[in-house]
């Protein structure tokens, strides 16, 4: 049996049989050992640990930091990529086909739309878009969601919060998230999403859609003036920006109906709307996740919405030290989904179909 001498002879001088020039063996040995010794090398040049080595793991990288990964802020391709894989707006386009097709992500069918003429008459769906003052958008959740381990939903044995009013002596020895020892999960709800609307129209986060928003969304224009007012109020008695709870101030253009359906009323009618259901400025957000992140003690740390971000998607993001890396790591509360089961004609035969039906997320953590 050919050793590994002959066989990089072999590979190298195909049809040359016994060599006999001298020294051409030794060079040849020579390059062999070259060659096995980099086998090790890469080992030894390999910047993770021996441990991690065939885990399912994906690394990648990134050239820009994420400057925003509060869903109402961001706006940036790089900061996509990790919202893509933490928040779940209601709806997502589908994976294979194209052009491109919305479908259901948390929303258990797409909107159901109405429209109605200016004395809030129900108009029919062939109605022309003269005759529409106002479209309804009814959006219902599919029920059963968690959101990722957050130490914004831990409490107590009596049910209580834990970590809403910290205090300083609380924070002792907290730097980063992880540090908090305890964490909670709860249900998504329908206020959710209406809640991350209002968030549009917040005087401190300057939303890079508020402007255009104004224009589709019943109210919004006025609403975001009555949040500024209420704002400057409570920091006019409270001496700092305190917690601002938009759960009190209604919004007419996003109303829970019921549990877990919403509906989000447009002026006149925007059938492109639906598109922006499927954006990261539409994804639910808890109030306990706004008022944890509220806390001046959290924000001197660093610890804010804009750098842990809490949602229901696949993955969670368990590490965030741009420096160093980033890390992506599985939701252990993911409601779960599957990899398509249809796509474009010839997606079979180029193995985009192989793993239909598959669950979903194949990779366990993701490390930029």
């Amino acid at each position: 049996m050919p050793g590994l001498r002959d066989k990089l002879i072999g590979s190298l001088f195909p049809g040359s049989g016994r060599i006999n020039r001298p020294g051409l063996g030794a060079v040849l040995l020579l390059g062999a050992g070259l060659l096995l010794a980099g086998c090790e090398l890469a080992g030894w040049n390999n910047p993770y640990p021996a441990s991690q080595r065939g885990q399912n793991i994906f690394y990648s990288s990134f050239s820009e930091r994420p400057k925003h990964l509060d869903p109402v802020r961001s706006y940036s391709s790089n900061e996509y990529a990790f919202l893509g894989q933490i928040y779940e707006p209601p709806l997502q386009y589908h994976y294979l086909k194209r052009p491109y097709e919305l479908v259901p992500l948390t929303a258990a069918a797409l909107p159901e739309v109405r429209y109605f003429d200016a004395a809030g008459r129900p108009l029919p769906p062939d109605a022309g878009a003269d005759a529409i003052a106002y479209s309804d958008y009814l959006i219902h959740i599919k029920p059963g969601i968690y959101y990722q381990p957050h130490p914004a939903f831990a409490r107590d044995a009596r049910g209580n919060y834990r970590y809403l009013e910290l205090g300083e002596d609380d924070l002792a020895g907290i730097r980063t998230l992880a540090d908090f020892p305890e964490t909670g999960t709860r249900e998504l709800l329908a206020a959710d999403y209406v809640y991350q609307i209002k968030r549009l129209a917040h005087p401190r986060l300057n939303s890079p859609i508020q402007g255009l928003m104004n224009d589709y969304i019943t109210g919004l224009e006025e609403y975001a003036r009555v949040l500024a007012s209420a704002d400057a109020a409570q920091q006019e008695i409270a001496g700092h920006k305190p917690w601002l709870d938009l759960r009190k101030l209604p919004l007419a253009g996003a109303e829970v109906v019921d549990r877990y359906t919403y509906r989000v009323r447009i002026k006149g009618k925007y059938p492109q709307f639906r598109y922006w259901l499927a954006m990261p400025f539409f994804a639910p957000m808890p109030w306990e996740a706004d008022r944890f992140y509220s806390q001046p003690g959290l924000k001197a740390r660093n610890i804010t919405l804009d750098w842990y971000p809490v949602g229901t998607g696949a993955y969670m993001l368990t590490e965030n030290n741009p420096n160093r890396r980033m890390v992506l790591e599985r939701n252990p509360n993911f409601h779960g989904s599957r990899y398509p089961t249809e796509g474009e004609p010839g997606d079979a035969g180029r193995g985009w179909l192989d793993d239909a039906g598959r669950p979903l997320p194949f990779i366990d953590k993701v490390v930029f």
